[in-house]
């Protein structure tokens, strides 16, 4: 694990920057420069090349340079003593995704090949945000240990469309549920593995919870159905619902993690600042837990780790980030105050142009 981790970075046309190449440090690496010089532009090119989107919001095509038709992204990983090789391009309409010189590759493919996790002004929306976001937050950690969720989980979602169609087109109750079979047998298999990994990573949130805010804090994982009820007779007793609606209305698609701080739902116990150190606090257990679980690095991306903390508290985060299971990419309008903790390899971004210093 040591040395693993993204060891080459091209970017060309992505946003400000039209031609960048660096070779990147497996540990530890600050990107600083003033406003809009393309720091956070290196961070959404890493986060873009694993899961073929950016972490801001917008399609693709946002992101491809002024006056300019499409973007690549290249990056060489090392992990298990082979360098893998990945690359991404985005044009208006769509992507090309390619995996050792093979064209054709799935996004999962790039995310299994390179686990990244994102810190950024918009983190608190893990506590504010609905439940789509937890969703994802959870599931990310899912895809990464265990290796048949992806798969089910697509299954179930294939099942759940066909279902939603057949009630949409007010088809006969026998005809909508001849999905139900099979739907049921998958949702419990997504469901269960969603569980499990929760039971494994809470005790690393709450660990680093406690170290960098002080505070008790639990996730209640609801399952998108009545507890008191199987999914079987859940799904039985929501058929009126589901045809008023014209969608299905149970099921892991409706799962959620309750987030509490102190007993009391998360986001109305804490401070905007607060929240966002509950949310730095999971990403950061997530990132640990899939670390350890798969004896490879994490890349952690730290946008701006300074805004809407307190001195105490960006040093309390800069010290809880430093672990040798992560490689991180830190963005900062000043490198001093990050590189104070431990060193780093420096780059220095003005005007779309990186420069690394010696």
């Amino acid at each position: 694990m040591e040395d693993s981790g993204l060891r080459l970075l091209r970017i060309e046309n992505l946003r400000c920057l039209s031609n960048v190449e660096i070779n990147v440090d497996p540990h530890r690496n600050v990107i600083y420069g003033a406003n809009g010089a393309g720091k956070t532009s290196i961070l959404e090119a890493i986060y873009f090349l694993s899961r073929g989107k950016s972490f801001r919001a917008g399609d693709n095509s946002k992101l491809i340079k002024s006056a300019e038709q499409d973007l690549t992204v290249f990056g060489e990983v090392f992990t298990d003593d082979r360098i893998t090789r990945l690359g991404i391009k985005a044009f208006r309409g769509g992507t090309e995704i390619h995996l050792d010189g093979q064209k054709g590759t799935r996004i999962s493919e790039l995310a299994a090949a390179l686990p990244v996790q994102v810190i950024d002004p918009e983190s608190h929306m893990l506590i504010q945000g609905g439940p789509a976001v937890r969703r994802q937050f959870l599931d990310w950690g899912v895809f990464h240990v265990e290796h048949d969720f992806l798969l089910n989980w697509q299954k179930y979602k294939r099942l759940l469309q066909q279902r939603n169609a057949a009630i949409k087109l007010k088809q006969a109750r026998d005809m909508a549920q001849i999905w139900d079979k099979e739907l049921i047998s998958t949702a419990l298999m997504v469901d269960r593995a969603r569980r499990a990994y929760l039971e494994q990573l809470m005790p690393l949130i709450v660990s680093i919870c406690n170290e960098l805010l002080g505070i008790d804090v639990k996730c209640i994982y609801r399952q998108g159905w009545s507890d008191e009820d199987v999914f079987e007779e859940a799904l039985k007793e929501s058929w009126g619902r589901d045809s008023l609606m014209g969608f299905t209305q149970v099921g892991p698609h409706r799962a959620e993690i309750a987030i509490q701080a102190d007993g009391m739902a998360a986001r109305n116990r804490l401070s905007r600042g607060q929240q966002k150190l509950l949310s730095i606090a999971m990403v950061l257990a997530q990132s640990l837990f899939v670390a350890q679980s798969q004896s490879r690095k994490v890349v952690l991306l730290v946008d701006e780790p300074a805004a809407e903390l307190d001195k105490d508290h960006q040093e309390r985060l800069l010290v809880s980030l430093d672990k040798p299971e992560l490689q991180l990419f830190i963005s900062a309008l000043d490198g001093d105050g990050v590189i104070a903790q431990s060193p780093a390899k420096m780059f220095h971004v003005k005007r779309g142009e990186v420069s690394t210093l010696i």
